[in-house]
């Protein structure tokens, strides 16, 4: 009897010698996605991603609550899978996904769910200037304007982006918490399309806030023209690709109200347009000096009451004498050409006076900021 066990155990070692008993290895693949298990109040800012380790995906489903497929697609030779639609506000997803490797063996098998965020409110790009299809002048800004207060500005402004089909410095800088600015640090190169895309879908702005949609728009920068007002000389001077091609006689600002110096940008064009002294701090009725007309050919170049304009009244003294409370004043023919012929965005730089252009002044104040402090208006500003 003892014999046929001992008989029994060899044979058992020799089959196992002939067919090797050892356990069979497990799969060195496996799957994990980005957002973990049972997470809550997740942002639906980013798609959702499900990554095969040392092996390819070979199922992947993801589902909300009510069974509604969410569709995807697969990238890097089946190694990952990512959500091609965005996530919805306040929903339960459930993941479930498998992996094999090299061997074909199939990994653990992985089955998740996650629920993202319901907003306290929401905020969207309410609209930029440029708007989509604008043809602009070159020392025109980028700006964004946001439906709602913004309070986690790094957040925000790590969705946002500007890009130049020149390669193009420039910054970010937030003018309030509704409105972030792109200036680049010289002024652009004529010819440039600029592309600015909002990513605000599913951002999380402050306090539960979030964005609702993204934005995109498309702008080209036109002609490079410039004008260059001398307070002292009386002149307006008209250049384009670097070359004058018309000078002016003009008034300016008398001494008590004068034209500010510095880059100002025309920033609207009025065929007419009405001008009181009391819509920007100057003379009010009844006092001396009050104004209230409607004057024909106007450029807005600061919101500070500064327009080139056309004043048939000053005619004498253009070339002579300032007189103006601060608008550039020109003549009808010299004006109705400057009006037809300038580019929102175009800089209108005055030099000569006393009295700067600051940003307290105007719409369009980016270039009164040098620009080594514009750029520590940004949100993500780190000193180097």
């Amino acid at each position: 009897m003892r014999g046929t066990t001992v008989g029994l155990v060899i044979g058992s070692v020799l089959a196992c010698a002939l067919t090797s008993c050892s356990e069979p290895k497990p799969s060195v693949a496996s799957v994990t996605a980005s957002v973990p298990d049972r997470a809550g109040q997740i942002a639906p800012s980013e798609p959702l991603v499900v990554m095969a380790h040392e092996g390819t995906l070979t199922s992947v489903a993801v589902t909300t609550d009510g069974g509604t497929a969410v569709p995807g697609s697969l990238s890097d030779g089946g190694r990952r899978w990512r959500t091609t639609v965005p996530l919805d506000f306040g929903k339960t997803y459930h993941v479930r996904a498998q992996a094999e490797d090299v061997d074909r063996k199939p990994s653990v098998p992985l089955n998740s769910s996650f629920r993202t965020a319901i907003p306290v409110d929401t905020v969207t790009v309410e609209r930029t200037r440029p708007t989509d299809g604008d043809t602009v002048g070159i020392a025109m800004p980028v700006s964004i304007y946001f439906s709602k207060p913004v309070t986690d500005r790094a957040a925000v402004e790590r969705r946002l982006s500007v890009e130049p089909s020149v390669p193009t410095e420039g910054s970010f800088h937030w003018m309030s918490d509704e409105q972030i600015n792109w200036r680049p640090k010289d002024f652009w190169q004529s010819g440039t399309s600029i592309r600015v895309r909002a990513r605000l879908y599913g951002v999380d702005t402050g306090g539960g806030v979030m964005g609702t949609a993204d934005h995109e728009s498309i702008f080209l920068v036109g002609r490079d023209q410039r004008a260059v007002g001398n307070v002292e000389d009386h002149t307006f001077t008209v250049f384009q690709d670097g070359q004058q091609i018309r000078q002016f006689p003009a008034s300016y600002g008398r001494s008590v109200y004068p034209t500010q110096s510095g880059t100002h940008v025309a920033f609207e064009k009025h065929i007419t347009t009405r001008m009181r002294s009391d819509t920007w701090g100057g003379p009010q009725k009844g006092q001396p000096g009050y104004y209230d007309e409607v004057l024909p050919n106007a450029v807005r170049i600061s919101n500070n009451g500064e327009f080139v304009h056309v004043n048939a009244a000053t005619v004498g003294q253009q070339g002579v004498a300032n007189v103006s409370h601060g608008c550039v004043n020109l003549s009808p023919a010299n004006g109705k050409w400057y009006f037809d012929f300038v580019q929102i965005g175009d800089p209108v730089e005055i030099v000569g006076s006393d009295r700067p252009l600051t940003t307290a002044d105007g719409d369009i104040p980016d270039w009164t900021i040098p620009y080594p402090d514009y750029v520590k208006g940004s949100a993500l500003y780190q000193p180097r």
